[in-house]
C-alpha cells in the first residue's frame, strides 16, 4: 500500500445532540465516536498475511467545536503513524474543513492518497477502508467514494450512473427528481483522493447558499476535468453519522452486537446476549462462560475456562485462568488462577487477589493483596493491607486503615495467620506469621509470629504448640472448623485500661 494521509473531519458542533458534551466525544462502546473511526483506519494499515508493511500513515483530525474537549476524550495513539489536530474557525462545511486539514500536513512531503473520514461514524470497519484503498489504487483513479444500498435514501445523495454503469455524477435529495429519488445507490462521503489534484482543486470551491463549501461538489470537478472516479460499495450502515441521542443508542447496539459475536466465535460462551454488555477492547479467553446480566467494561481481560455472573460487573481488571466471579463488582482488580469472589462482594482498584483465594459475600478488599489460598468468607473489610498466603479472614474482619489525619495507614499480615471473627486491625500494624487473634478482638500494637492477641484493646499471649492448643474440644464439630484457643497464663501486657473491658472468647470459627 503507498503512503496515505488521514484526514478526519470532525469540527461540527452536534447541535441535535443537545449537549455541552462534542459530538465525536460522546461514547459508544466505552470509546469516544472519534476513538472508533482512528482506530478502524489504523487497524486498516495492519499488514495482513504475506503482505508487506506500509509506510506509516499520519493523521490530521480537524477540530472547532469545543476543540479541547475533543483533544481530552482521547487516550489512544495509533499504532502506526502519527496523530495532528488543526483547528476549523468557523465551520464552513466539509470542502473548507479538508482545506484547512491539508495544513495539518507538510506541503513539500504530502502522502501520494488522502483518505477522508468523519469523526462521527463509529461503525466504520477496518476491512471496508483496505477495500476502498485498493479500488482506488487499482483504478488509478484521481477520486473514489464509498457508496451503498438502502431502501430508505432519505437525505442521502442520489449515485448517478451511465448506461455502462461509470458514475455521472451525485444529486443531493432536496434537487433530485422523482426519479432520481428512488435511486437506491447512494454516496457515504467517504473519499479517497490523489492528493495533489485535492490540495490543487478544493480552492476552486465555491460558496453554497450558506456559505458552506462541499467535497460532494468535488465529484462534478472530477468528471468535467475527465478524470477516473471511481467507487466501492459497502453496507451503508457503516458509513452512517450519529446526529442525535437515538442514533446514538443505535450505534451503540450493533457494536455491541459485533463485540459479543466476535467473541463466541471465538470460543466464549454467553448465555443470554440480550442482557450482556461488553466494550470494545474487552478481551476474553476461550471457554469462559459469561452469565446473563454481566457487563464488562474498559481493558479489562480475562483469561480462559473463567464464569462471570450472574450480573458481575468488572471494569478494567484482569482475571487470570479457571477463576470464578460470581455476582459481585471489580473495578480495577486482579485475580490470579483459581480464585474465587462472591456473591455480592467488591474488589476495588488495587485489589490483588492470590491463586485460589476465596472471596465470599458481602467482602471489600481495597488496595491490599491477598495472598494465595486466604480464605476471606464474608462480612469483612481489607483496604490498604497484605495478607499472607493460607491466612483465614473470618467474618467481621475489619482493617481500619484512615486516621483522622487523613493518612491511610497498612496492615501487614502473615502467612497461615487466623484471624477471628469481629476482629478490628488498628492500622497501622503487623501480624506475624502463624499469629492468631480472638474473636471480637481489637489489635492495636504488632503481634509476633506464633503469637496471640485477645481482647479489646487485645493483649498479646505467648500460643501453646502442643497438638492439645489446636484439637478440637470435646462437644465441638471439628468438621465447621471451630478451635479453641489456649495460652500461657501470664500475659505480656497489663489488662485493659478501658476498665470493664474483657477479653473476647478464646473460641472462634474458622472460615
Amino acid at each position: 500500500m503507498r503512503p496515505v494521509g488521514v484526514l478526519l473531519l470532525a469540527a461540527g458542533k452536534g447541535t441535535r445532540m443537545r449537549s455541552r458534551t462534542p459530538k465525536v466525544a460522546h461514547h459508544v462502546a466505552g470509546r469516544p465516536l472519534l476513538e472508533h473511526v482512528l482506530r478502524a483506519a489504523d487497524s486498516a494499515f495492519t499488514p495482513t498475511d504475506g503482505e508487506a508493511a506500509t509506510s506509516a500513515p499520519r493523521y490530521v483530525v480537524v477540530t472547532g467545536h469545543e476543540r479541547d474537549a475533543v483533544r481530552a476524550s482521547l487516550h489512544w495513539q495509533p499504532a502506526h503513524g502519527d496523530l495532528q489536530f488543526v483547528v476549523q474557525e468557523p465551520q464552513c462545511g466539509t470542502g473548507d474543513a479538508a482545506r484547512i486539514g491539508l495544513t495539518g500536513f507538510e506541503d513539500e512531503n504530502l502522502p501520494e492518497t488522502m483518505l477522508v473520514l468523519y469523526g462521527d461514524t463509529p461503525l466504520m470497519r477496518p476491512e471496508t477502508l483496505r477495500a476502498l484503498l485498493a479500488e482506488h489504487h487499482r483504478n488509478g483513479a484521481t477520486l473514489t467514494f464509498l457508496t451503498g444500498f438502502t431502501d430508505e435514501p432519505g437525505e442521502y445523495g442520489r449515485v448517478l450512473r451511465d448506461e455502462s454503469g461509470q458514475v455521472r455524477g451525485i444529486v443531493e435529495a432536496k434537487h433530485a427528481t422523482a426519479a432520481e429519488l428512488a435511486i437506491r445507490e447512494v454516496n457515504s462521503g467517504i473519499y479517497c483522493f490523489q492528493t495533489a489534484w485535492l490540495a490543487e482543486h478544493l480552492p476552486r470551491l465555491t460558496a453554497h447558499d450558506n456559505g458552506e463549501y462541499y467535497l460532494t461538489d468535488l465529484v462534478a470537478l472530477a468528471l468535467d476535468e475527465g478524470m477516473a472516479v471511481a467507487t466501492q460499495q459497502a453496507s451503508i450502515e457503516e458509513a452512517a453519522g450519529v446526529n442525535d441521542r437515538i442514533q446514538l443508542a443505535e450505534a451503540e447496539a450493533i457494536l455491541r452486537q459485533r463485540v459479543l459475536r466476535e467473541l463466541m466465535l471465538s470460543g466464549v460462551t454467553i448465555e443470554d446476549p440480550a442482557t450482556t454488555y461488553i466494550e470494545a477492547g474487552v478481551r476474553v479467553g476461550q471457554d469462559t462462560i459469561l452469565r446473563h446480566g454481566t457487563t464488562i467494561r474498559g481493558g479489562t481481560v480475562i483469561g480462559e475456562r473463567c464464569e462471570i455472573g450472574p450480573y458481575s460487573v468488572i471494569q478494567d481488571s484482569v482475571i487470570a485462568d479457571d477463576c470464578r466471579v460470581h455476582g459481585s463488582w471489580l473495578e480495577g482488580a486482579r485475580m490470579q488462577s483459581g480464585a474465587r469472589v462472591g456473591p455480592m462482594s467488591r474488589l476495588r482498584p488495587g485489589a490483588e487477589i492470590g491463586s485460589g483465594a476465596h472471596i465470599g459475600n458481602f467482602a471489600e478488599v481495597k488496595s491490599a493483596t491477598l495472598g494465595d489460598d486466604v480464605q476471606m468468607h464474608h462480612f469483612s473489610y481489607v483496604g490498604n493491607a497484605t495478607i499472607g498466603a493460607r491466612t483465614n479472614v473470618a467474618a467481621g474482619v475489619i482493617t481500619c486503615n484512615f486516621e483522622p489525619d487523613g493518612k491511610k495507614y497498612h496492615t501487614e499480615v502473615g502467612d497461615d495467620v487466623f484471624i477471628g471473627s469481629d476482629t478490628m486491625l488498628i492500622a497501622p500494624v503487623t501480624l506475624g506469621d502463624g499469629a492468631r487473634t480472638g474473636a471480637g478482638s481489637v489489635v492495636t500494637r504488632d503481634v509476633p509470629p506464633g503469637g496471640l492477641a485477645v481482647g479489646m484493646p487485645a493483649r498479646i499471649r505467648r500460643a501453646k504448640n502442643d497438638a492439645q492448643s489446636t484439637a478440637a474440644p470435646s462437644g465441638t464439630d471439628s468438621a465447621e472448623g471451630n478451635t479453641a484457643i489456649t495460652a500461657d497464663s501470664a500475659d505480656t501486657d497489663a489488662t485493659s485500661s478501658r476498665g470493664g473491658a474483657s477479653p473476647a472468647t478464646e473460641r472462634d470459627v474458622k472460615e
